[in-house]
C-alpha cells in the first residue's frame, strides 16, 4: 500500500510516545474495548457456564447495550457518514461480497485441505493447518503421503449446532445469531480493530490519528490482532486485507461496518442454506 493513502490527511506523530497510566489509558479508550469485551466475556467464559446457545443472546444484548451507550453520548464520530460518496459505498457491498465469496469458496470446495493437519514431530497436537481451533474427534482421520499429513473424515463440530434446537427457541436464536453476526460483530470488530488499535500502536492518545491513517506497522499489526481472533486464518488474511484496502481507501469506518455486515449476511444466509454451521 503506497503511503499515498495519506495525502490529504493531517496529524503529526509525536516526536516520542507519550505513555497514558494504565487505568487512564482504559478510561480513555471505553468505548472502543467495552463493547468488544462483552462479546468476548460471552462467548468465551459465560459460554462455558451456561452454554453457547445462551450465552450468545446474552452477548449480542451487552454489547448492543454498550455500542448504543456510548453511541448516544456522541463517542463515535468516525462512524458518521459524512464526506462518503456513492462510491465509497459501491466499494463496501463489493469488498463485502468478494470477501466472504474467497473466505466461503476454500471450505466449500476444498474442506478437506483447509483442515488438513501436518503434525509437527509427529505430535498431533501441534500442527501446521490452514484451520486452527477446530473441533474434530481424534478417530475422524486419515493419514497420507506417507502418514506425515493428516485429512479429516468427519466436519468439525459446530459450537452453534442449531439443528440441535427446536420449536420457537430455534428461530429465535436463529434471529439473534444473525443480529450479532451482522449488526453488532461488524460495529464492534471495526470499533476495536480499526480504530483503536490500529491508531494506538501509532499514537497512546489515538484519537488524535486520522481514520485511514496508513503505516506498514499499524496495517500489519492491526491485521495480525484480527487474524489471531479468527480460526479461520488464511482466508481471515484475504479478508481483512480486503478490508483494511477499503479503510485506507474511503477513509471512513462505517464504510468498512457496512461491508463486514454485507459479508456476515452472506456468510450466515449460505450457512443456513447449507447447513454448514462450522462456519459460525
Amino acid at each position: 500500500m503506497p503511503l499515498s493513502f495519506n495525502k490529504g490527511l493531517t496529524y503529526t506523530p509525536p516526536a516520542q510516545r507519550e505513555i497514558m497510566p494504565f487505568g487512564t489509558l482504559l478510561g480513555y479508550a471505553k468505548e472502543h474495548w467495552v463493547p468488544y469485551a462483552c462479546h468476548m466475556v460471552c462467548i468465551g467464559m459465560l459460554a462455558k457456564v451456561l452454554g453457547p446457545f445462551y450465552a450468545y443472546p446474552i452477548a449480542v444484548l451487552s454489547t448492543a447495550i454498550a455500542l448504543v451507550y456510548f453511541g448516544v453520548k456522541g463517542k463515535y464520530p468516525e462512524l458518521s457518514p459524512r464526506g462518503t460518496t456513492a462510491t465509497d459505498w459501491l466499494l463496501a457491498v463489493l469488498v463485502g461480497v468478494v470477501g466472504i465469496v474467497l473466505w466461503i469458496a476454500p471450505y466449500h470446495y476444498f474442506r478437506e485441505i483447509m483442515f488438513a493437519r501436518i503434525p509437527v514431530l509427529g505430535n498431533t497436537n501441534i500442527y501446521l493447518s490452514f484451520t486452527y481451533g477446530a473441533d474434530i474427534a481424534e478417530d475422524a482421520w486419515r493419514r497420507v503421503a506417507g502418514g506425515l499429513i493428516m485429512l479429516p473424515t468427519a466436519l468439525p463440530t459446530s459450537t452453534y449446532n442449531v439443528p440441535e434446537l427446536s420449536g420457537v427457541w430455534k428461530n429465535v436464536f436463529i434471529a439473534l445469531r444473525m443480529c450479532g453476526a451482522v449488526i453488532t460483530v461488524p460495529f464492534f470488530e471495526e470499533l476495536f480493530t480499526r480504530s483503536l488499535v490500529i491508531r494506538f500502536v501509532e499514537d497512546e492518545y489515538y484519537k488524535r490519528v486520522p481514520i485511514g491513517w496508513f503505516t506498514k506497522r499499524s496495517a500489519l499489526i492491526a491485521l495480525g490482532i484480527f487474524v489471531f481472533s479468527h480460526p479461520w486464518w488464511l482466508v481471515a488474511v484475504i479478508w481483512g486485507a480486503l478490508i483494511m484496502w477499503l479503510l485506507y481507501t474511503t477513509r471512513n469506518l462505517l464504510v468498512c461496518v457496512a461491508a463486514h455486515a454485507m459479508s456476515n449476511l452472506l456468510l450466515a444466509l449460505y450457512i443456513l442454506q447449507t447447513g454448514n454451521y462450522y462456519l459460525w
